[in-house]
């Protein structure tokens, strides 16, 4: 694994290359709240043995990059910092097909990316995973009008997101979870609304966008014992988008790529492959 820095951008942002030899396609990915891209490891040696190249970022506020903690806000900003990313890939592999990956938070930034991104027709398919639409926690709408306010009044302002390691995946490809020094349990105010927002407008749909990414191939995947974001959300999803490819994992978790209590998840990085594989 290589890192780098992404080029102009406003603040400093850490890139991850985990390259392999003339790979057949590259693989863009946006990971979730609270972790780093040191995380997808296991998934980038699975990727190159099968040719395929991987990259990514740490988030604005996550990892090794700057911002407030939790602070991957405004999102047209993080939307640009794909755009850069994207840039960054093709300077790695030009003419290699890319796949953009989003799993959690990084699969309501990717949907968003898709609708709305400057460059979202250059990914020649997406692959969302136990994206944050619905969360199974239960927002009163008295703290979502005071995340709304604090949002504009305080946008840095920091709230606690703690999981449970045990609701990620299987402890062996999870643990351990929260001693990783670049894993944070913090979320800010002008993040959670972001997330909030477009999570529902996604749920009512049809998130209608520049129409430049909407006919891309879509695989979409989801644990049906997530209690993180619920799975819900992916299924309203493919409702309202029949055409995409939707795969709901028996007894996996949120973190469907590291399984769940009797999985490594390896089956889900396998259908990843297999579907890149036809782009």
């Amino acid at each position: 694994m290589e890192n780098f820095k992404l080029e102009g951008r406003p603040v400093s942002i850490t890139g991850y290359h985990f390259p392999t030899d003339n790979p057949s396609h590259v693989v863009c990915l946006i990971h979730g709240i609270g972790e780093h891209m040191g995380r997808y490891k296991r998934m980038a040696e699975h990727f190159n043995r099968s040719g395929i190249a991987l990259v990514g970022m740490d988030l604005r506020g996550h990892g090794s990059s700057a911002g407030p903690r939790g602070g991957t806000a405004p999102r047209t900003e993080i939307l640009s910092d794909i755009d850069a990313l994207i840039n960054k890939v093709e300077s790695f592999y030009p003419n290699v097909p890319i796949v953009l990956y989003g799993h959690s938070m990084g699969g309501n930034i990717a949907l968003d990316f898709r609708a709305r991104g400057t460059l979202n027709y250059k990914p020649s398919a997406y692959i969302i995973s136990a994206p944050w639409i619905k969360l199974c926690k239960n927002i009163p709408s008295a703290l979502y009008t005071m995340v709304k306010l604090m949002a504009k009044v305080k946008p840095d302002f920091q709230i606690s997101s703690t999981v449970d390691e045990k609701d990620l995946g299987h402890p062996d490809n999870v643990l351990p979870y929260h001693d990783d020094p670049l894993v944070h349990d913090r979320i800010t105010m002008a993040c959670a609304k972001d997330g909030y927002e477009i999570g529902n407008s996604i749920f009512d749909g049809p998130y209608v966008g520049n129409g430049l990414g909407a006919e891309k191939p879509t695989l979409l995947m989801h644990g049906d014992i997530d209690k993180i974001c619920s799975v819900e959300g992916s299924r309203a999803l493919k409702q309202h988008e029949p055409s995409i490819q939707y795969i709901e994992w028996k007894n996996l978790c949120h973190e469907i790529h590291n399984g769940g209590p009797d999985s490594l998840g390896d089956e889900v990085i396998q259908k990843a492959i297999e579907f890149i594989k036809q782009q």
